[in-house]
């Protein structure tokens, strides 16, 4: 499945061999490029867009226990309905917390495609 009106740029941003900017080939690349920048971006990172973001980076700085995994869970829930509805379908979210880990599994369908994508975001540390 190719990318809706022409290719998108990669994410991150980044210049390709051939000296142009590099792009992605298909949607679900750059739906999953979508959905990694929705979710690590911070609440106010983006001056013009305050709302965007569904702040796991900012976890960096939490505990990793049961409210930590609740704050991420519902944090990434709220993201994804909010900005992505309409790209993807959230097939499956777990967030836990292990110790000083907080890990968040994403399983993902692409709108209109066949497979589910998983993702996982861990964080160590205290």
């Amino acid at each position: 499945m190719s990318a809706p009106n022409g290719p998108h740029l990669a994410f991150p941003f980044h210049i390709a061999a051939d000296g142009r900017p590099a792009r992605v080939t298909s949607l679900e690349q750059h739906v999953r490029d979508e959905v990694i920048q929705l979710l690590l971006t911070n609440l106010g990172e983006r001056v013009f867009l305050p709302e965007f973001g569904g702040g796991l980076r900012r976890l960096v700085f939490e505990g990793a226990g049961l409210t930590a995994s609740a704050m991420a869970k519902a944090m990434v829930s709220q993201a994804l309905s909010r900005w992505l509805s309409a790209r993807v379908t959230v097939e499956n979210l777990e967030v836990s917390g292990v110790g000083e880990t907080l890990v968040v599994d994403l399983v993902y369908r692409v709108a209109g495609a066949e497979d589910s994508v998983r993702m996982r975001f861990e964080r160590g540390g205290g």
